[in-house]
């Protein structure tokens, strides 16, 4: 592939990814507005005055037509504005979501770690001896893992670790580092039990794929050992593919993490989401989605622009 081409396909890459948000952006707004109830009313209660309300319509930017108040957004998102919450009163959107970002992004790192560690020992451990007893023990608990909810395995692991063993805090959130490490690793394991098993999968199936190959069959009939071969190229081959698998799952995992947050009762991303549609607050709704969004993209964009720097067979193919 000459580099010509190749900045021509990264270059439609990211011109898909931003049509890609330009549609999210449409129908995050439109859905948003779907939402039963009045925002007014909601958050004025049904005791109030008729100038307050027509007040707060203002304010809200609800006095205007659906189609203003698309453009207005537009026209806020162009320079950098998310907008002003509709309930919490001189606080930003985009404030709000700086001060719970953290949090999220620490469960979902904690999580991503986890995955990978969990699930190519998982699958190298299956794809090393396929077909036997060790690798129908991977196969059926990446099976019940990924069948669990995610909820389920954090209520699951507070029982245990917290309740029964005392081991680490049921939820929380301490406030600052290290403190807040040990309220980390549940919400980490649990977020973990649906990438992890996705990536034991995709090893134990690469690693079985790779170690068929002729080459591999050569390499040993040069004296080559077992173990190192193992070390050398199949493991190598196998891990390939989580590159993109990390970058597609990350959107995802923001996504899980606000299940887990809800569980471990922990001030992310998740909380203020719930938060924001109860209280019908249009602003932060709109941007805690569009920012879920702009993750799934950009991973998924990242994911296809690193995995041929790595893989020369992908560049090789393209």
């Amino acid at each position: 592939m000459t580099l010509r081409a190749g900045w021509g396909q990264a270059a439609g890459k990211v011109g898909q990814s931003l049509l890609t948000l330009a549609s999210v952006i449409v129908l995050v707004f439109l859905l948003v507005r779907l939402i039963p109830g009045d925002p007014v009313t909601t958050i004025l209660g049904s005791e109030t005055s008729a100038e307050a309300e027509a007040a707060l319509r203002t304010a809200l930017h609800l006095d205007v037509p659906p189609v203003q108040q698309f453009f207005d957004y537009i026209a806020g998102l162009l320079h950098g504005d998310l907008g002003q919450s509709a309930v919490q009163r001189g606080d930003s959107v985009s404030g709000i979501i700086a001060g719970a970002l953290p949090t999220t992004l620490s469960i979902v790192a904690v999580g991503m770690l986890l995955s990978t560690i969990a699930g190519i020992s998982l699958g190298l451990a299956a794809a090393l001896s396929p077909y036997k007893a060790i690798d129908l023990t991977v196969r059926t608990i990446v099976m019940l893992l990924y069948a669990t909810p995610t909820f389920l395995i954090g209520l699951l692991l507070t029982l245990v670790f917290s309740i029964q063993l005392g081991w680490l805090p049921a939820g929380g959130w301490a406030g600052s580092y290290p403190d807040n490490f040990p309220f980390l690793v549940l919400p980490g394991i649990a977020l973990s039990g649906h990438l992890g098993p996705i990536i034991a999968r995709t090893v134990r199936q690469a690693a079985i794929e790779s170690s068929q190959q002729l080459y591999m069959e050569a390499a040993l009939s040069r004296g080559l050992s077992k173990s190192a071969l193992n070390f050398r190229h199949i493991l190598p081959n196998s891990v390939l593919p989580i590159i993109t698998l990390l970058g597609i799952s990350f959107g995802s995992l923001l996504t899980g993490a606000i299940i887990v947050e809800a569980v471990f009762g922990l001030p992310g991303i998740g909380s203020e989401m719930t938060k924001a549609v109860a209280r019908r607050d249009y602003p932060v709704i709109q941007g805690i989605a569009l920012m879920s969004a702009c993750a799934v993209i950009v991973g998924n964009l990242l994911a296809e622009l690193i995995y041929p720097l790595v893989d020369p067979r992908a560049r090789s193919a393209s």
